[in-house]
Order: C-alpha cells, then structure tokens, then sequence
C-alpha cells in the first residue's frame, strides 16, 4: 500500500502554558505550529528511517506524530498556508546542511512526498470534515451539534 504524504499544520502549546496560550485574538500570542502527516503508516515509516531523516524532519518543523485536520486528500486548510510556506522553506535549506545520501528511509518515498507537496491546494475551513478525536467534550459536542434538530409542534 502506497504511503499518503498530505500533512497538517497543527499548533502546540508549550507545556505549562494554559490552552488559551495560542489564541491571537484573546493573548496577542500565536502557538508555534508544527507539521503532522495524516496517514499513521507514514509516521510509521519516517519513525523507522534512520536517525539522520528523522532528524532532517524534525530540524524542518515536522512532529513524528500523526494528525488528522478532515482535509481531503491532495489538500490542506486555507489557513495554514503561510505556515506550510515556512516549513516547505525549511525543508529546503536544511537538504543543504543534513546528510541524507546514504540514509535509509523505512519505506518514506521522499520524491512522492515532493510531488504531493508541490500539487497539494487549499480548501476553506468550513469543507474540512468534523475530528473523530480529541476531547471527549469536544467529540459530544460535535456529535449532538450533527443530529438532526426536532420541531416543535406549534400550539
């Protein structure tokens, strides 16, 4: 089976900081974003690769942690753009400064992901689909906000 390259921009808090801690609007701060690919078997295979391309990954701004945002395959959240810019940019400069000629890569096809990250498009919030994960709050949430509503008859 074919490994999936398309990734997300997801963004962490630093420990010990309360949740809020990323929120422009409300701290004037923003969280640091890092890239999670989606499909677990490729974070398998690139935490399978030797040292040398994991660390090539993580110097770029990649999390060896899988994330799924509901994007469709082949896209990426309209607004994570500027940060895929940055990490796109990362990847290129450090291909200059990580020796990665005679590495193993665990199955990590790294002309597949280029092409997936040079034809990948954005797609606006509102098309991506609902997490499956997260906070069970959240995930209740979500769930009772997709039932359908009841009328109430009038009288």
């Amino acid at each position: 089976m074919a490994l999936r390259y398309d990734f997300d921009m997801v963004a962490v808090t630093p420990e010990g900081l309360p949740d809020q801690f990323g929120d422009l609007a409300l701290t004037g701060i923003t969280a640091e974003k890092v890239a999670m690919f989606r499909d677990p078997d490729t974070v398998a295979a690139l935490k399978s690769a030797d040292t040398a391309v994991r660390t090539y990954f993580m110097d770029s701004g990649f999390a060896l942690a899988q994330f799924d945002s509901g994007a469709p395959a082949g896209h990426f959240a309209m607004r994570d753009e500027d940060a895929r810019i940055a990490v796109i940019d990362r990847l290129t400069s450090n291909l200059e400064t990580h020796d990665l000629a005679n590495a193993a890569w665990g199955g990590f096809d790294f002309d597949a992901f280029m092409d997936a990250l040079a034809t990948a498009e954005p797609v606006e919030d509102a098309l991506l689909a609902p997490q499956k994960s997260g906070p069970l709050w959240i995930r209740n949430l979500r769930l009772h906000a997709s039932r359908p509503r009841k009328r109430r008859a009038a009288g």
